[in-house]
């Protein structure tokens, strides 16, 4: 038979096993279970979206309706971040010069409405007997994603025991987030940095080097008053 201090010592192990489940936090969908800080449970993640428009090709060249389309393709591609264009152009077409005078326009076109010559390229492809052959332009934009923040389970706001944050902690913040990057690019790491104004650099460490002050001189712009309406 057990004695007394061994069962208390075995009781006292149960209820330490069951404060200890109670307190471990269970795992959650779309949350990262190694999270170096529980503001990176939630992590924003892209996806490719192509953007494609066909045009039929005309020997008159662009019509009114492919210019307006064209300017909303070319407001789309501005509007996430410019990736390269691609014109592709039917090597198979019945009438080979006049495709390629088309996509030539259309190239010109895109150039007119703001897509540099260097972010467009033209290529060929094979489009099979069609009654109307297609010059398509493309290009491969990048789009946030982010977390279903609703999904998310409150769980129990009490269950202190582990000193973890609760499973919606950092949600919100990744969800907004997604919503106002300006280039999804950058989340990738494909958009290289600026060149540093070197020249600026170094006026500031003569400045800092002579005991000079660093920050940039105060203009008129930055004055201002302290309001007296109210005052008595």
């Amino acid at each position: 038979m057990l004695s007394i201090k061994r069962l208390k010592l075995l009781a006292g192990l149960c209820a330490l096993t069951l404060v200890c489940a109670c307190a471990s936090k269970p795992a959650v969908q779309g949350a990262r279970i190694d999270a170096p800080t529980p503001l990176d449970q939630y992590q924003i993640k892209t996806h490719d979206a192509p953007d494609q428009v066909g045009l039929t090709i005309h020997a008159e060249g662009i019509s009114a309706a492919q210019h307006d389309a064209l300017a909303a393709f070319a407001a789309r591609w501005k509007a996430t971040g410019g990736a390269m264009v691609t014109l592709q152009v039917p090597t198979d077409a019945p009438d080979a010069d006049t495709a390629r005078s088309f996509a030539m326009a259309a190239e010109s076109t895109l150039a007119v409405l703001g897509v540099p010559y260097d972010r467009l390229r033209t290529v060929g492809y094979t489009e099979g007997p069609s009654p109307k052959p297609l010059v398509l332009a493309s290009f491969n934009a990048v789009i946030a994603d982010a977390p279903d923040c609703g999904a998310v389970p409150w769980g129990n706001l009490s269950a202190v025991g582990a000193n973890a944050a609760y499973n919606k902690f950092g949600c919100t913040l990744a969800a907004n987030l997604a919503l106002q990057v300006a280039d999804p690019r950058d989340l990738r790491g494909e958009v290289p940095l600026a060149p540093a104004d070197n020249t600026r650099r170094m006026q500031i460490l003569s400045n800092y080097r002579t005991g000079k002050t660093t920050a940039s001189e105060k203009d008129s712009q930055a004055n201002g008053a302290i309001s007296a309406t109210g005052a008595q």
